[in-house]
């Protein structure tokens, strides 16, 4: 009986630390980010920076978002994020995949108030679009 108790407690616990390592890694991106820069796929004469107020944005929430171009909402639904293991993208790492509306996934980096989202590679006409949170 003692036996049956120790495991239950045990499996418990698991769960619960596994369920807030989740909780945690979600609660990084909750909040409004907004784009202040673009790499990749740039057009001559145009600066890739961005400046604070350009309505640029993605608003998570939970595990939802809102994505907003020139302070209008273009898209919303839900998504799921997930630790990767430093996948190589350009010059640097992707360490979360970020999965939009059940299907389209793009490598992240995510670190304090920088997320970096990675569309394909630089060198085959990939962006990488970094954010600021707000």
């Amino acid at each position: 009986m003692k036996s049956i108790l120790k495991l239950t407690l045990s499996t418990i616990i698991l769960f619960s630390l596994i369920s807030c390592e989740k909780k945690t890694e979600a609660s990084q991106l909750n909040g409004t980010w907004e784009l202040r820069h673009v790499a990749g796929i740039q057009v001559a004469g145009v600066n890739p920076d961005f400046k604070a107020g350009n309505g640029n944005t993605y608003k998570f929430e939970g595990e939802t978002f809102e994505k907003y171009s020139d302070g209008k909402k273009v898209d919303s639904g839900t998504f799921v994020l997930a630790p990767e293991q430093d996948v190589p993208v350009n010059n640097t790492k992707a360490n979360y995949s970020i999965t939009f509306n059940k299907g389209e996934k793009q490598l992240a980096n995510l670190s304090g108030k920088t997320l970096v989202l990675f569309n394909g590679i630089i060198a085959a006409d990939g962006t990488e679009s970094t954010f600021e949170k707000q």
